[in-house]
Formats: structure tokens, sequence, C-alpha cells
């Protein structure tokens, strides 16, 4: 019962902070694909997609957005209560139990999936049953625990592919004891029977696709466009790891992120934790240190830098590991205080939940949706807008799939099965073409002008399109109870930079004075300061474009800075050379 009470009050909170609106990101193809019965980005997330829908259907209250929200908060909230039954069930007493489940609890990047539209709190519920069925398994050695941690595992890989890593540490931590045991061969047959079952749940994605969904990422109806969904071919190109020097500063910022997202104190605890667990549970630990293990390489292995250095949800499935090693700690810690105290470990987490919780509070949060409905509302009627950027594309998608805003705009989603798309036809008299980006080409006869939120095509030479009026800012972009993490805060950025583009020709100090607000409101986005390092170039401010361009390759040194400081210290070098000469 403390297991249930503690999932609903953690499930309160979140509820309490939950996005009403979509979040930036992934969220609004996620919920689009959930409400259309789609297939997202690889690796298609079949689960998640499926139980989304059931959800949706059976709460029927507020947009499909904030149902999502409340999806993910049920997820987490189920997840705590389930790490707590864990510890009860290892026979540690109520304290440390919840003690090690309120630090994963309120776990910064845990929390922050928690309230909004993505997989990860779903991951963590099967992360978490699935140790609760491992850890059982072992103490009663009942073999149906066993086959059902492999069934666990082999679900929850069709929501996320973390899962079936899960399944191969608890193969190897198995399958020895199994082998040497009468009918081992029957329950291990039987744990790959279960774990292929719950991974039939992809069959989803090729049967769905057959059926042209709306959305329908990199359609897997044939075997290699399946294995390229499911395996994310195409992803691994974004990688960051070049070469084994690169694992020193991913493990230090691994080592760093647990600090940080148990708040120290429960690091420590989890440090604690780790002798005594030793003495007292090896199985337990080496599930644990496993599941770590195993999730720090497969993130070093695949990530890109965003990936491994900027967003640490990729190590949720780590944290809630460490959360249960603290509870050892604290276990252990209670153990040698007076009874009268035992109750003061708890303290720590929980003053940590209502320090964090107002950066946690997504309640007000409407950043996204208010750019991609004043892009909308700015196109003519029957439009074609060429889309991209998750950051844009996917809240576009959202609006106009599940909340079916301006259908009379075609949206053509740049990324999203671009092989099939048809070829491109327009009349940019009559017709023109709008995109989200500039699209980097040079057509003769064309120009790429910006309008508003927006780039459209006119025929050279011919008068530029009126100003598109916008607004001085966001909904909530300067509202400190508005958390903004880094997507959000590159998409204000991203507001004020084309704002300022849209005013460069006509008005340059109001131009300046919005790309400083882009760059104040997104100072970690090399891509950002790349295009400024562009614009100062071209304008003659040659010391602000390196400026820009300096701190674009200081931010991401493997980016697209390098080779433009080269080129604009150079170009300075020139012109002071020229300036010398004339004075002769």
């Amino acid at each position: 019962m403390t297991s249930l009470a503690l999932a609903v009050g953690v499930f309160l909170v979140y509820a309490w902070g939950a996005c009403p609106s979509i979040y930036v990101g992934d969220s609004g193809e996620l919920v689009a694909a959930v409400h259309v019965l789609g297939i997202p980005h690889p690796s298609g997330y079949p689960l998640y997609v499926l139980l989304g829908k059931v959800f949706t259907l059976l709460f029927p209250w507020g947009s499909v957005a904030y149902r999502m929200s409340l999806f993910s908060s049920a997820c987490s909230a189920a997840c705590v209560g389930l790490l707590h039954c864990a510890c009860r069930r290892f026979g540690m007493g109520s304290v440390p139990a919840s003690t090690g489940a309120l630090f994963f609890a309120f776990a910064p990047s845990h929390w922050a999936e928690a309230n909004i539209q993505r997989v990860y709190s779903l991951n963590a519920l099967f992360v978490a049953l699935a140790t609760l069925l491992a850890l059982e398994w072992h103490t009663k050695r009942r073999p149906a625990l066993l086959i059902a941690a492999f069934g666990v595992c082999g679900l929850g890989a069709a929501n996320h592919t973390f899962m079936a890593v899960y399944g191969l540490v608890l193969l190897a931590l198995s399958l020895p004891g199994q082998a040497r045991c009468p009918g081992g061969l029957r329950v291990i047959l039987s744990s790959v029977a279960a774990a292929s079952a719950g991974l039939a749940t992809y069959l989803f994605l090729p049967l769905r696709s057959r059926a042209d969904p709306p959305l329908d990422w990199g359609n897997p109806q044939t075997l290699d466009r399946f294995l390229a969904v499911v395996t994310r071919r195409d992803f691994w190109e974004r990688r960051w790891l070049s070469g084994a020097g690169d694992l020193f500063p991913i493990v230090l910022d691994y080592v760093r992120s647990l600090g940080a997202e148990l708040h120290w104190a429960g690091a420590m605890l989890a440090v604690f934790g780790l002798a005594w667990t030793w003495r007292r549970g090896r199985f337990a630990l080496a599930l644990l240190l496993g599941v770590m293990a195993a999730n720090l390489a497969v993130v070093a292995l695949h990530g890109s830098r965003s990936d491994i250095f900027i967003w640490h949800r990729y190590y949720i499935p780590s944290y809630f590991a460490a959360s249960m090693l603290a509870a050892f700690g604290a276990w252990r810690l209670v153990a040698h205080m007076p009874s009268r105290l035992h109750w003061l470990p708890v303290l720590i987490p929980v003053g940590a939940g209502v320090a964090g919780f107002a950066a946690a509070d997504r309640s007000r949060y409407r950043i996204a949706e208010a750019y991609s409905r004043r892009l909308l509302e700015s196109l003519p009627p029957g439009a074609h807008l060429a889309a991209s950027d998750e950051n844009i594309l996917f809240v576009l998608l959202y609006l106009r799939l599940v909340e079916e805003m301006r259908s009379d705009v075609e949206l053509i989603p740049q990324g999203i099965g671009e092989a099939d798309l048809p070829p491109l036809r327009f009349d940019p008299d009559t017709d023109p073409l709008y995109l989200t980006h500039h699209p980097n080409w040079s057509v003769p006869g064309l120009e790429i002008v910006p309008s508003g939120l927006v780039f459209r095509t006119v025929r050279a030479g011919r008068p530029r399109p009126a100003p598109v009026s916008l607004p001085d800012q966001l909904d909530g972009e300067t509202d400190p109870r508005v958390p903004k993490d880094y997507l959000t805060r590159n998409l204000v950025g991203e507001f004020h930079y084309m704002k300022g583009l849209g005013m460069e020709s006509a008005d340059w100090p109001r131009a300046a004075l919005e790309f400083e607000r882009a760059k104040r409101a997104a100072p970690d986005n090399d891509v950002l300061f790349y295009n400024l390092g562009l614009i100062y170039r071209r304008s003659g401010r040659l010391d602000e474009a390196l400026e820009a361009f300096r701190r674009c390759d200081a931010i991401n040194p493997r980016g697209i800075g390098r080779r433009q400081v080269l080129a604009s210290e150079r170009i300075r070098e020139i012109e002071a050379a020229l300036a010398a000469e004339r004075t002769r």
C-alpha cells in the first residue's frame, strides 16, 4: 500500500505541472502518430503509439497533447512505485525504500520527461518492472518470474530499444545458472519465446504502413525499410564518438550527471550502498551496475553531441539504477541511526522535490505551439510549406493532424520518407513555395526571401512581399515561471533571428537588436551563431562575424564554425593589408 500511495502522490505532483500544449522536440510528431496511429521517427515506437492511443480514448478530457503529458506522468509515477516495491521486496524498510524512490522521482532529467509527451517515461516503467521481476526471480527462483522478466524486456523494446539491451544484461547474468539447472534449457527457450512475443509488437509498423497513414516515417513495408526504421540505421551517422580518446569526456560527463541528478547526497548514498550490496546482494548489484554500464555504452556508441552532453534523458535507466543503490545506502545508514531519527534520510529527496518544482512546472508552457500557430496564420490560403527541423516540423504535424489547423495549407515534411516525395512544381508568382528554413540551393531566376517566420520563393528582380507583422515576443518567453530547456531556448532564438532577418535590408539597427535578443535567448546554439556570422560578414561587419563564428566553434568544435573562423580571419588580414597599403 505504501508503494501505491507513493505512486499516487508523485503522480499528483507530475500532473500539477503537466504541459497543457504540445512540447518542443519529438513531442509533436509522437502525439500526431498516437492520434492517427501513424509511424513516428525510428525506431517507430509502436507500443508507445498503441498504448498512448488507448490512454487518450480512456481519458477524453483536454487536448490530446495534455492527455499524453498525463500518460507520461502516470508511467513515471508507476515506475517510482515499482522502485519502492522492489526495495521493499528486497527486505528494506519503508524509509530507505522511499528515499531511493523519491531520489529517482525528482531526478531532474526524469522529472523533465514525466509531464511532457515523449517515450522515456514509459521506458522507465519497463526498466522498473523488469528489475522487480528479475530480483523476485533471484530471491524465489521461480522460472515463471524470469520468463516474465524477459517478456517485459521484449515488450518494452517495442517502445524503446534500450530494453533489448537490458534483456542482454539479464541474459548474461541468468544464463550460466540456468544452464546448470535441471530444466534450465526449457526455461531459456521459454524466456526467448516470451521476449520474441513482446518484440512482435513491431509488426504493427509494416502492417500499419500498408494502410498509408498520414504519418509514415520510412514507409517500412519492405524488409530493408523495416530494418532501417527499427535499427535507426540513418541515425548512427550522427554519433559523436570518433575514437577511443572520446570516451573520457563521455564518461566524465556521465559521472557528473549522476551527482547532479541524484542531488549529490543521493549519489553519495549510492556509493555507500555499493559496498553493502556487494556483501548482501551481489546479483542485485551486478544487475544494477550492468544496466548502468550498458546504458553508458549504448549512448556513447550511438549518441550525437547533444544526445550525450546536453540531454541526459537517455541516461534515465542509469538514474533508476543509481537511485536503487541510494536506497541500499540509506538502508545501511538507517541501521546505524537511533530509531527516532530513521525518517531523516527521506527529507533529502523531499527537499529536492520542493526546490525543483518550479524548474519542472510546465503547466504554463505554450511556446512551441505559439511559434507554429503564428507561422501557420501568416500563410495565404492554399500555400505550400516545406518544413524541417524537429522543433518546428513536428509541432506543425501536431497542429495539422491533431488540431486540424490550416487544412488548406499543403505541408511538405522534409526528412520523413523523402525518397517518396513527388517532384516539386510551383509557380512563384501565383502559387509560391514557403520554407521554414533556407534551402541553401540556388535556382536561376529565383530568390529566397524572409517572410515572417518562413522563407518565400520569388522571381528574381520582382518586388518583395510586404513584411509580415510579428509580436514582440512569444507567449511565455519572458515568464520566469515557464521553464526553458535547450530546444525551447533555440526556438525562441529562431523567432528573434527570423524577425531580424526580415528587417535586415530595411532597418539594420532594429535587425541588429533582434539578433542580439536571439543570441541572449539561445547562447548555446552553434547553428544560430554560424548563421549570424554569415549575416554580419555579408554586411561588412567582420569583427562581429568573427566573434559569432568563434562562439559557434567554441560551442561545437567539431561543427561548422571552424572553417568560417579561418576564412573571416583571412579576410580581415587582407583588408588590414589593403588599408595599410592605401596609407603608404
